[in-house]
């Protein structure tokens, strides 16, 4: 293996030299850089990463947990849209991306003690996980893609802004008529659904109904969750006219649900999906959902990591809310009379 010592004697100058070519840690002329650099690629020298970090206690690396299986992960489009924006930021200051599908009692901070990773962050994180103890103690860099709770939140974080979204859902589908409108909201344990569920009541409310509590319905966020859920609730006295998802891949699998139950989308039942991910323009019909830009967020939770890799911990929270939109398609129409 070519060494940096090889490099130097190739190229007529010291060690330290050589290594201010490859570190770009200190100014070197022009002429010579130019020609350690042309030796550095006739030989084919790549620098010992393992080594480097050893010597400056980091290993450029960042942690990005998500406390799911591998199946649940990668088969929600939502995650990948995501982890697109964190990998471009990452890859454009040269970082290595370590995915850490922390479904089991594992404690997150030991990524950080063990000194794999230099921050972490977390995405979809359920409200009380025990593994989050010791990661704020630790004082490793670290922001979330979600909240952990809704006030008085300590940490880090970018996040959609679900209350708004959902006024925006229920305000079209009264301005339609309906208003027996079920909300499959999806798992209670996540701070997203509670917030969910509070722009659902906020905007039945406001428009002057009372909430039915038998509406709001909290499952898993999978198609097979909301297909079987949308038979059940065709076979009620007084089946809902619209039923908005708490994510798009829950929604598609309600418009199958219906269609099985012998009911049309839209002329019976509306749907609206959340999310907006590249399937919702394909499925049959095209899904009404609300959209939120998945991808700016993983890239505005690793540039936030970033600075406060390079620049240190920050005395106030960065917290930023992400504006959502209403994409109206063909799975809403006026309500049935």
């Amino acid at each position: 293996m070519v060494t940096l010592k090889d490099v130097a004697r190739a190229s007529g100058v010291s060690i330290k030299t050589a290594s201010r070519v490859v570190n770009g840690t200190a100014e070197v002329s022009a002429e010579t850089r130019q020609r350690v650099e042309g030796i550095i690629s006739d030989l084919g020298y790549h620098p010992n990463t393992m080594a480097r970090s050893l010597v400056n206690g980091r290993s450029n690396t960042v942690g990005v947990i998500i406390p799911h299986s591998a199946g649940y992960i990668f088969s929600h489009p939502f995650f990948n849209e995501v982890l697109r924006g964190i990998a471009e930021v990452l890859a454009n200051n040269n970082l290595n991306l370590l995915l850490h599908l922390a479904h089991q009692d594992t404690p997150y901070a030991q990524l950080y003690y063990q000194r794999r990773v230099d921050g972490l962050i977390f995405m979809s994180v359920p409200t009380g996980d025990p593994n989050l103890e010791g990661v704020l103690e630790s004082k490793s860099p670290c922001v979330f893609t979600c909240r952990i709770v809704e006030e008085n939140n300590p940490t880090h974080w970018v996040d959609a802004d679900f209350v708004g979204g959902l006024e925006q859902a229920i305000d079209h589908l009264f301005s339609l008529g309906h208003q027996r409108i079920a909300l499959l909201a999806g798992p209670r344990n996540l701070i997203s659904v509670q917030l969910r569920v509070k722009g659902y009541r906020q905007a039945v409310t406001r428009n002057g109904l009372t909430v039915n509590e038998d509406n709001i319905h909290y499952l898993d966020f999978s198609s097979e969750a909301g297909h079987d859920l949308a038979f059940q609730l065709m076979t009620k006295p007084n089946p809902p006219t619209a039923i908005l998802c708490g994510d798009d891949m829950m929604a598609i699998g309600v418009i199958q649900g219906l269609q099985e139950a012998g009911r049309r989308v839209p002329q019976d039942v509306s749907v609206i999906g959340f999310d907006d991910i590249s399937l919702a323009r394909f499925s049959t019909p095209p899904l009404t959902t609300i959209h939120q830009d998945t991808f700016r967020k993983g890239q505005i939770a690793a540039e936030t990591l970033i600075r406060l890799m390079t620049k240190g911990i920050e005395n106030s929270p960065f917290q930023q809310i992400l504006s959502t939109q209403l994409i109206i398609r063909n799975t809403t129409a006026p309500a049935p009379s």
